[in-house]
């Protein structure tokens, strides 16, 4: 009793519920209702800082780098459910991810369906600089942000052009990325939000399946994994063309053309026990080259753990 006792207080406060104070909302200047949105900036210092934190808030799903590290282990942290208008807002501390003079924060943004605003993201880092001064700085117009060819659909579907992935949009050195500047958001809605810090509850890959049996006919190449489980299917390809659409499930995935590639959803997830892959002219069930189910569960996060 008296342990489940303190655990109620502990999540009563790592989950505050607020007013959006100190919420600075951005959006992509063509923000719609489904493209996933990669925001990014480069902070300099002269040394390093003694401590940081970085806060983000989103009405949709989101994952956070740090100098191109994923500050989370969790695959899909808390987010935002259309039945309600409670934002999510995470405060990680990111000090061990932090450098020298150059620390780069990228978040990459995925909306939910049936959520409609351009109340994209609000960020602050903040903490104390190499000589104990503390500092603040909140994600706004001087910031980056980019579409991704990537989108959530209707029917927790998603589309993945490969494409248009370029690993370098969460570092320093960017290259000749097609950045713009993101704007303040237009929407006027006051959503309440739920900060999360050490305890919050979350969602983690627990497990790797393997197909039970494979069969291909003249509908596509059929996967069953012989239970139900919640979570992803990924499968390996090899000698795709650039360009070749694939459909696995709820996710259709426009292929590189590089020798080896994985498809797999990033934000979306479904109930699964069988799978049907299909494809356009250039597809070919031979070029898979292995299928697995990511199970993922929710669970009680514990930054303490770390």
């Amino acid at each position: 009793m008296r342990i489940s006792l303190l655990l109620f207080l502990l999540l009563q406060l790592t989950h505050l519920q607020a007013q959006e104070f100190n919420c600075y909302w951005i959006c992509h200047p063509e923000a719609d209702d489904s493209s996933q949105i990669q925001f990014q900036h480069t902070f300099r210092s002269i040394k390093r800082p003694q401590q940081a934190s970085l806060t983000v808030a989103s009405t949709g799903r989101f994952q956070v780098f740090v100098n191109e590290r994923n500050v989370s282990r969790d695959v899909l942290l808390p987010s935002m459910a259309h039945s309600n208008n409670t934002a999510q807002a995470i405060s990680f501390d990111i000090t061990r991810f932090l450098d020298e003079q150059y620390n780069t924060i990228a978040i990459w943004y995925s909306p939910i369906e049936g959520i409609k605003t351009d109340k994209q993201i609000s960020a602050c880092y903040s903490g104390l600089d190499y000589d104990g001064k503390p500092f603040s700085h909140f994600a706004d117009g001087s910031w980056n942000c980019k579409t991704t060819g990537m989108y959530t659909l209707p029917g927790n579907e998603e589309y993945i052009d490969g494409r248009r992935k370029n690993a370098l949009w969460k570092s320093t050195d960017t290259g000749n990325l097609d950045w713009k500047n993101p704007c303040t958001s237009s929407d006027t809605t006051h959503f309440t939000y739920i900060l999360n810090t050490s305890i919050y509850p979350s969602q983690h890959i627990v497990k790797h399946l393997e197909p039970v049996n494979i069969s291909t006919d003249n509908l596509g190449t059929h996967v069953d994994f012989g239970r139900t489980f919640t979570g992803w299917i990924r499968i390996t390809l090899r000698e795709a063309k650039m360009g070749e659409e694939i459909q696995i499930g709820g996710l259709t995935y426009i292929c590189t053309g590089e020798m080896d590639e994985q498809a797999c959803r990033k934000f979306t997830y479904d109930t699964q026990k069988t799978v049907l892959i299909t494809g356009d002219s250039d597809f070919k069930p031979e070029q898979i080259q292995s299928i697995e189910g990511l199970e993922i569960v929710p669970y009680i996060h514990n930054s303490y753990l770390y």
